[in-house]
């Protein structure tokens, strides 16, 4: 006769209430899965208020980015995008699903034949060369041919390059002025501080002896000419204006006041776009001051509907005339 089952064979499970940490590891993984396009940390602290919205939004930071940290290593792949001059603040972290075998995979006798491949390659001193080797062996150094040498050639204009940072960056720690050579013109300027905006934009912000004021000069388009071995004229003090590289604070004309209403479900894109300019925002109308206000055409031009401010408004004015002279020209060239 079979033994009898008892109840004891069966331990329940037993259940646990989930701590904070875990409810918000799960509402924050929730949210991702709700939002294929993804979720930046500003939009974050706005639908997670409960644990994104403290005072302090540098401590809000680093906690989004350990729970981000956590789901990955729980085996989930997050990802974040970057786009244009938005701050790290409004790029969306998103989770990208992607198959198991989307991966190359190469075995031991393939990696073999490829290395015996390269070594057989006469010029084997060409960019090339160098990122198929990188990509081929980053995780079996073991089966890099020996035999091959791969020297990357650096162009004059690098070398030109880095000599002028060198010179950038010693002027700016010697306070000293430098005469350079941007945009054709010959100016003197005074160093004060590197900027790397994004990823890959680096600027200086120097005083402009010419134009008396503080400006911001791409990095990579300054040549420069002679260090002057002179002491700043100049005190500024730099301020968040100074600091702001929105294309609204360019100085093109007169500062200018615009009050522009855009329908509701484009107030966020808007205010994404708006990221890092001061701006006052009242039932979906938005308060700003700008000396650029060409800067606003690219948003509206992309989202025309978004628009709700009255045709008599000054900047409706100037947007349709910009539209009128993009279809004057198009006209003449079609």
């Amino acid at each position: 006769m079979a033994e009898m089952i008892k109840e004891d064979d069966f331990p329940m499970i037993e259940v646990k209430k989930m701590n904070e940490t875990e409810v918000r590891l799960f509402a924050l993984l929730f949210n991702l899965l709700k939002e294929p396009k993804g979720i930046s940390f500003q939009r974050f602290r706005k639908i997670m208020p409960r644990y994104y919205r403290n005072e302090d939004i540098d401590s809000d930071r680093k906690k989004l980015y350990r729970d981000l940290g956590q789901l990955k290593s729980m085996g989930f792949n997050i990802k974040v995008a970057n786009f244009g001059f938005q701050s790290e603040d409004h790029f969306p972290y998103y989770l990208e699903k992607e198959s198991l075998d989307s991966v190359l995979k190469f075995s031991k006798e393939e990696l073999e034949f490829l290395s015996r491949k390269l070594c057989e390659v006469e010029n084997q001193d060409n960019e090339t060369l160098l990122s198929l080797s990188q990509k081929l062996f980053s995780k079996n150094l073991e089966l890099y041919p020996k035999g091959i040498k791969i020297n990357k050639r650096k162009k004059e204009s690098d070398t030109n390059e880095e000599t002028d940072l060198i010179k950038v960056i010693q002027s700016i720690k010697d306070k000293r002025a430098l005469v350079i050579r941007y945009g054709g013109k010959e100016r003197i300027i005074e160093p004060y501080r590197l900027i790397r905006k994004n990823s890959e934009d680096f600027y200086l912000l120097a005083y402009d002896r010419s134009r008396k004021n503080l400006r911001r000069f791409i990095l990579p388009r300054i040549e420069v000419k002679k260090d002057l071995r002179e002491d700043f004229i100049s005190n500024k003090k730099i301020t968040d204006k100074d600091m702001n590289f929105h294309p609204l604070g360019f100085d093109v004309h007169e500062e200018e006041k615009l009050q522009i209403s855009v329908a509701n479900h484009y107030s966020d894109s808007l205010e994404t776009f708006l990221n890092g300019y001061p701006y006052s925002l009242e039932d979906n109308t938005f308060t700003i001051q700008t000396t650029n206000q060409a800067a606003l055409f690219p948003f509206f031009t992309k989202y025309p509907d978004a628009l709700q401010t009255s045709a008599e408004n000054p900047f409706c004015v100037s947007f349709q005339n910009h539209l009128k002279q993009i279809l004057e020209t198009y006209k003449s060239v079609a």
